[in-house]
């Protein structure tokens, strides 16, 4: 009897079978699990050296994700783009941050995410519009960098060292420790004289001292003296305060004084000028006066004759015109 194979069918069942090996190993591949992933972008600034494709990344160990990609950021060369997938469910938050550690002697390294303490969810994107996840450095790369700067200025004080210890200054040195030498050999000869002269200035100072003490006494007589002086001050002020009074009332008489001057002066002026002379004139009327008075009473005293027959009239002395006249008529 013919067998009849039919080969579509087998091609069916292989490729059936095929599909199901496929599914079964993604599905050992992937723990059993169907995940949801999302992208975000970690920008590593440290040596990126054992962190390849695929490599995992923890979440505080444990496997929450892999490396999708790793390139160098082309707008900031100093910066390794690092862009992985991790687990939709881990919690992403402001304070999450990414660090580079190893796996133990094998040379290989895994991003290891820490944080997540905020309860605020991670919002910051970069231009393609990926979350980015902040980076710090390692421990590795802290002490390596600390090391290249502790070389670094270990290289600079040697330079300097270098410098420092020049011929120049070698020969300078010389002469300076040459120099404290013979310092030192005429402070040895003249010891006695330091010696002398240290005793002087403490007793340069004992008598200094006494001065201050003195001089602090004076200070405090100084200070009574201007705390009288103050108080006599505050007394003077109130003595001139009295003299300013008093002044200002001499200042009212004065001015009253003044004006009374003035009335004097004119009422003196009218009487000088005018009053005396009249008063010269009257009496020089009285003098003609009392004058004419006492030649009538005189008169009267030797003629009272004259009262009834008028005065005799006076003869005619020698050389007057009426003499003259006389001794003509007389034979």
């Amino acid at each position: 009897m013919d067998s009849k194979i039919n080969y579509t069918a087998v091609g069916l069942f292989v490729l059936i079978l095929g599909l199901v090996l496929s599914a079964t190993a993604y599905w050992l591949a992937t723990g059993g699990k169907n995940e949801q992933f999302t992208p975000y972008v970690i920008y590593v600034t440290d040596n990126a050296s054992g962190l390849t494709e695929n490599s995992h990344v923890l979440y505080r160990g444990v496997d929450v994700g892999q490396v999708k990609s790793i390139r160098i950021d082309a707008k900031n060369p100093d910066q390794i783009r690092v862009l992985v997938d991790l687990d939709s469910n881990v919690p992403i938050r402001t304070d999450t941050v990414a660090k580079l550690q190893l796996l133990g002697v094998t040379g290989l390294s895994v991003l290891n995410l820490t944080g997540g303490k905020s309860s605020v969810a991670l919002t910051n994107r970069n231009a393609e519009g990926l979350l980015v996840i902040p980076y710090e450095a390692s421990i590795f790369s802290k002490l390596e960098g600390g090391v290249n700067e502790t070389m670094a200025k270990i290289t600079r004080v040697g330079d300097q060292l270098d410098a420092l210890m020049s011929t120049e200054n070698i020969a300078a040195l010389t002469r300076t420790i040459k120099h404290i030498d013979e310092i030192t050999a005429t402070v040895a000869e003249h010891k006695d004289d330091l010696a002398a002269m240290l005793v002087a200035g403490r007793q340069t100072l004992e008598g200094t001292a006494k001065v201050s003490q003195s001089s602090i006494a004076l200070i405090d007589q100084g200070s009574l003296l201007l705390k009288k002086f103050s108080q006599s001050i505050n007394g003077l002020q109130g003595v001139i305060v009295a003299t300013n009074a008093a002044v200002t009332q001499v200042s009212a008489a004065s001015a009253s004084t003044i004006e009374l001057t003035q009335t004097g002066t004119k009422t003196l002026n009218a009487f000088n000028y005018r009053t005396l002379p009249q008063v010269g004139g009257l009496i020089d009327q009285l003098q003609q006066a009392s004058t004419a008075l006492t030649q009538l009473v005189t008169q009267l005293n030797q003629n009272p004759s004259q009262i009834l027959y008028g005065a005799v009239p006076v003869p005619a002395g020698p050389g007057e015109s009426g003499a003259d006249q006389a001794a003509k008529a007389s034979p």
